[in-house]
């Protein structure tokens, strides 16, 4: 395969990764207020956000699985259409309940897709450490620019098309990424498929040290972003600002991720990716402190620019970690693994905060986020990871 020719199958694979994640972040600002208009409470609500996550992490297993076994075409073919339904639904939803179902379903297919797109992107004729870095650190940017363009888009449409048109449009949009994806990304390598069962390919996955530690930081870096999700809000609120301003904040953070996810592959063939993981790090818990005592609105601004850096250094490194620390023949399963603890972040942090926030300890969910990230930094000593670089030195 040319160099030309490789290039425009990865800037295809880019764009797809981009409309999947743009329709992610899309329902940011619209999902809630779309759910309370048809009747739920706010129990019902948090059910509907949860439930996404919930069946994503069943896709994301059945998407590692059958990659594995045989290609990732299919589930991404199933999970992008089944995608597209599911937003073409939500325009149909006449009660809270149809719209628990559509959610549940919209996981499911989106389980399905994302790891696909990893592998797609990771499956190459060279694996070059640089051009493995080079490739995660622009599937992080496809992912920051969706959540920089995804809510503004979405509240503007929603503000002036009602929800229901605003749901249609986004299943077009949605098409188009299933056109590309169908007829323009071709497998790269094919490769021997061997009926290897879930539970060898589960072993590998658990003694393998790279990807413990990524699946530990992956956790703890979606539990901080859900908590911000969740949270900042409110926060941003209570302090008088207008949703246009909160949107300022998110567009902050994503803004700082991008830029630093372009620089990603200069720097980290410079450093130890120990160095990155620390500095993200002690960056994201700096950030989540400051959140949780700022009391003035533009102040807010350099927590979150600082969040958004913690994000660009961690991001990457821990999808690196993936990418080279699985052999071809399971690192669909361990990309699917690497989800499943993405989902599970989003899932159990923000609840937690949430459910100490309420309490007697009204602690603040930045803080019970910061707390988590904290802990689970305590068992990736300095010695684990450099036992890793050694791993990745045999892999290569």
């Amino acid at each position: 395969m040319t160099r030309k020719a490789l290039e425009k199958k990865l800037f295809i694979g880019y764009i797809v990764v981009f409309f999947l994640f743009f329709d992610t972040h899309f329902q940011m600002p619209i999902l809630a207020p779309f759910a309370r208009s048809l009747g739920a409470t706010p129990f019902i609500v948090g059910s509907i956000v949860s439930m996404y996550s919930l069946f994503n992490i069943i896709g994301n297993l059945i998407s590692g699985h059958v990659i594995d076994l045989r290609s990732w075409k299919k589930p991404l073919t199933v999970g992008i259409l089944g995608t597209t339904l599911s937003l073409y639904f939500y325009s149909l939803a006449t009660s809270p309940y149809v719209l628990l179902m559509i959610r549940a379903f919209h996981g499911l297919a989106g389980g399905l897709v994302i790891p696909a797109t990893m592998v797609y992107l990771t499956r190459t004729p060279t694996a070059r450490t640089d051009v493995v870095s080079q490739r995660m650190a622009y599937y992080g940017a496809c992912i920051g620019l969706a959540a920089l363009t995804g809510p503004p888009a979405a509240g503007m449409m929603a503000a002036y098309h009602g929800f229901e048109n605003t749901y249609r449009a986004i299943a077009v949009f949605l098409f188009l990424a299933a056109v590309l994806a169908i007829f323009f990304m071709k497998e790269n390598v094919i490769s021997e498929r061997k009926n290897i069962s879930f539970k060898e390919h589960y072993k590998r996955i658990k003694n393998a040290s790279s990807l413990r530690i990524a699946f530990s930081f992956i956790f703890l870096l979606m539990g901080a972003t859900g908590t911000l999700a969740s949270f900042l809000p409110l926060k941003a609120e209570s302090l008088g600002a207008s949703p246009a301003f909160t949107g300022g904040l998110f567009a902050a953070f994503a803004a700082t991720a991008i830029m630093v996810q372009l620089f990603w592959p200069l720097l980290v063939k410079r450093f130890n990716l120990f160095y990155f993981l620390l500095a993200g790090l002690v960056l994201l818990i700096m950030a989540l402190v400051l959140l949780s005592c700022t009391t003035s609105l533009f102040v807010l601004f350099f927590p979150m620019a600082l969040y958004g850096a913690a994000f660009g250094l961690l991001f990457p490194a821990s999808l690196e970690l993936v990418a080279r620390g699985s052999q071809p023949s399971w690192k669909g399963l361990a990309t699917g693994f690497f989800f499943v603890f993405f989902s599970l972040g989003v899932a159990v942090v923000p609840p937690l905060g949430g459910l100490l926030w309420q309490s007697q300890l009204h602690l603040s969910p930045f803080l019970t986020a910061a707390a988590v990230a904290l802990f689970l930094s305590l068992s990736v000593t300095k010695k684990r990871i450099l036992t890793t670089q050694a791993e990745l030195k045999k892999i290569k």
